[in-house]
């Protein structure tokens, strides 16, 4: 039996079921918020620079505080950093649930809101990547984070954006208020997790200011010239898709004529691509190779974001979107499983936060140039511009990345860390 298939029939822990049922509830909550939000926006004022800045609020964390964070990661239990940003997620959505129900809300406060709960997000989302290694195999990894993936956007997009469009038409406040209800459930969940997620933490943490240890992130990513390559691309590819992202419920509304309870019926439908690719992928990469499906993701963006500028569509750009989010969830696969299998233990929450330092902070620049687009040229240009910037995330990774390469840098992390069993690259069809 081949290395493959035992990765897709082995079975996962059970840790890692609690991690996914939490990680599940959550993202309902998010579903609900990601409807719930733009729309809520959208009643309070019409400008597209305006609503883009929301974007761009709940984004420039990453840009600013990615990298002091991954350092704090390494330095604390993964798990209670968790459990902490859940609570203080569930206390924002509170505090805004009872604004609403008194009708203070104005726009600049959800701009200073997206900030906070994006700092929260940049918290959350480095250690749960630090923590999974620590619970699932490393032969599982693809399959976990495939089943992850799908998991959260079954329940982010399926159900959680038609429930937040449906709460918002009961009540503008009964969306955020169950918001803060799932984050609070998914710290229940995450609490009886056992282990030690951060062995490594009093010795070297003694003497190292905090500033050293995010150079050793930025130095050990700048050294893996492939790695390094899909962190660049991803900083364009991440450019290209905020542009028509941060002005997409007008988007929907003005130009695909979207009612505001058919909007989070639109972001389901859209999703379905997402689950696929997110259950299937390990599957996916396994038949075609770690290099076809990073070429495929990134030739299927270019595609989808010119024919949605070319054809606004209602149903068209649902399909088109779905078959996006397909491909999303295949790059993710790829590239998440790659950097935990090449990032040493030690190292990860610093190397990771380097990488989506590069990869995340071009979001918030991406939805500040969506809102400019839009309000100069179009809704529509905004799609044209994405595309435009995709193909060169394309060109980014031309020279670096190939099977030879991912297979030459995860057997020289097998030797370094001396593990036998971290699978290899499996072999592009194409290229043998």
């Amino acid at each position: 039996m081949t290395t493959a298939t035992t990765a897709t029939t082995a079975k996962l822990p059970a840790d890692y079921w609690r991690l996914l049922t939490a990680s599940g509830v959550s993202n309902l909550g998010d579903g609900i918020f990601l409807a719930a939000l733009p729309l809520l926006a959208a009643r309070l004022t019409r400008d597209e620079v305006s609503i883009s800045l929301i974007a761009t609020a709940a984004l420039l964390p990453w840009l600013l505080f990615s990298l002091p964070i991954g350092a704090i990661i390494d330095r604390c239990d993964r798990k209670a950093i968790m459990v902490a940003t859940d609570l203080t997620r569930a206390a924002m959505m509170g505090l805004l649930a009872v604004m609403l129900s008194f009708d203070v809300v104005e726009i600049w406060m959800l701009w200073v809101l997206a900030f906070a709960l994006g700092t929260a997000e940049v918290f959350f989302d480095n250690a749960t990547q630090a923590i999974l290694p620590a619970v699932v195999p490393p032969n599982l990894l693809e399959k976990a984070n495939g089943r992850k993936y799908a998991t959260e956007l079954a329940t982010n997009t399926f159900l959680g954006t038609p429930l937040g469009s449906l709460l918002f038409a009961v009540s503008v406040s009964l969306p955020f208020g169950v918001d803060a209800v799932t984050f609070a459930v998914a710290v229940v969940l995450i609490m009886p997790i056992r282990g030690d997620f951060n062995p490594t933490t009093v010795p070297r943490h003694a003497t190292a200011s905090m500033y050293a240890e995010m150079r050793t992130g930025v130095r050990w990513l700048w050294r893996q010239p492939m790695l390094r390559s899909i962190a660049l691309a991803l900083a364009l590819t991440n450019l290209a898709f905020q542009i028509p992202q941060a002005v997409f419920v007008l988007f929907a509304q003005d130009v695909l004529g979207v009612t505001e309870t058919e909007y989070g019926f639109l972001l389901a439908l859209m999703g379905i691509g997402a689950v696929a690719g997110g259950l299937l992928g390990d599957r996916i990469v396994a038949r075609l190779g770690q290099t076809t499906c990073i070429y495929g993701a990134l030739a299927t963006w270019i595609v989808t974001l010119f024919a949605t500028a070319i054809y606004p569509q209602v149903w068209f750009v649902a399909v088109v979107v779905a078959i996006e989010s397909a491909a999303t969830a295949v790059w993710n696969v790829v590239t998440v499983s790659l950097r935990q299998q090449m990032i040493p233990a030690s190292l990860f929450g610093r190397v990771n936060s380097v990488y989506r330092w590069f990869a995340w902070g071009t979001l918030p620049i991406g939805s500040i140039i969506g809102g400019q687009v839009a309000r100069h040229y179009g809704l529509r240009a905004s799609y044209v511009v994405a595309g435009a910037v995709m193909i060169g995330a394309l060109l980014m990774i031309l020279r670096h990345v190939n099977t030879e390469n991912i297979v030459r840098a995860l057997a020289g992390n097998r030797m370094a860390s001396g593990q036998d069993d971290t699978p290899v690259a499996r072999r592009d069809p194409l290229l043998d």
